[in-house]
């Protein structure tokens, strides 16, 4: 994979449909790669600010976490995907339904070769997976949530509630992105920003006066962002229809189209 440096901004070299749409990409660098090509190959420029530094938690032992005693095993996000099976020794048991919640995390599974037997419609997310008839179902279930360290309770709580037996697997940690004063400058003339969870919300915020954001469109990837970005006074917010880059291309298409206006 190539990464993008940091701070690059780029613009094809051809006129196309985004007509130079400055869109601030947040996402971790190794996953921002994709999206900012698109957007470079659609006409527009990108603008790669990572806000969340990721780095592996390396302890974790499958002896301890009886992964072949699992019913399920639920990845909430692309870092949990890959950060487990960085840690993971051989292959997983056929009979362990492995669950992804939403459309970015199934794609990556299936680039780190897992099947993905349980992927909620979209957008996605908790909500949106604990309707499904296969998370309803699960009294005296086992089931394996990999996640960061602190993430949301509200997924294993409300399986705790309907009798599932819950295991957290921690992969990974997030941190606060380090960004110069230059980068900080660079992402303030974005058009639209795209944001990937709650967090990377926070740290934006943290590392720009949140006074010189609110007027710029978001483009979330769930309801919860959205209601987030509201509660901190950003005036102009969509979802998108899922968290597969495509989505968000979609998404920033329809923004351009109505002179940056969504």
């Amino acid at each position: 994979m190539t990464f993008w440096p940091l701070f690059m901004v780029t613009k094809s070299s051809h006129a196309g449909s985004l007509n130079g749409l400055k869109v601030l990409v947040t996402r971790p660098e190794q996953q921002a790669a994709t999206l900012c090509n698109s957007i470079t190959a659609g006409g527009g420029i990108a603008i790669a600010f990572p806000v969340i530094d990721i780095l592996p938690i390396s302890s974790w032992n499958e002896s301890k976490i009886s992964i072949n005693q699992q019913d399920m095993i639920i990845f909430v996000s692309r870092n949990a995907v890959i950060h487990f099976m960085a840690g993971m020794q051989g292959s997983l048991p056929d009979d362990i339904q492995l669950v992804a919640v939403g459309a970015g995390t199934a794609e990556t599974m299936r680039e780190q070769g897992l099947r993905v037997n349980i992927l909620p419609p979209p957008p996605g997310g908790s909500e949106a997976l604990l309707l499904m008839p296969e998370l309803n179902n699960v009294q005296n279930k086992h089931i394996l949530i990999v996640r960061g360290d602190g993430g949301r309770e509200h997924l294993a709580d409300t399986l705790i509630a309907r009798d599932a037996n819950i295991k957290y697997l921690e992969v990974y940690q997030r941190g606060l992105a380090t960004r110069s004063k230059q980068e900080i400058e660079l992402a303030k003339t974005a058009d639209c920003i795209v944001i990937t969870s709650v967090a990377g919300l926070d740290n934006v915020c943290l590392l720009i006066n949140i006074d010189e954001l609110t007027s710029k469109w978001l483009i979330v990837m769930s309801e919860r962002i959205r209601q987030h970005a509201l509660s901190l006074g950003f005036q102009h917010c969509v979802v998108v229809d899922d968290a597969s880059d495509a989505a968000v291309m979609q998404q920033v298409n329809r923004m351009e189209q109505n002179d940056g206006k969504k």
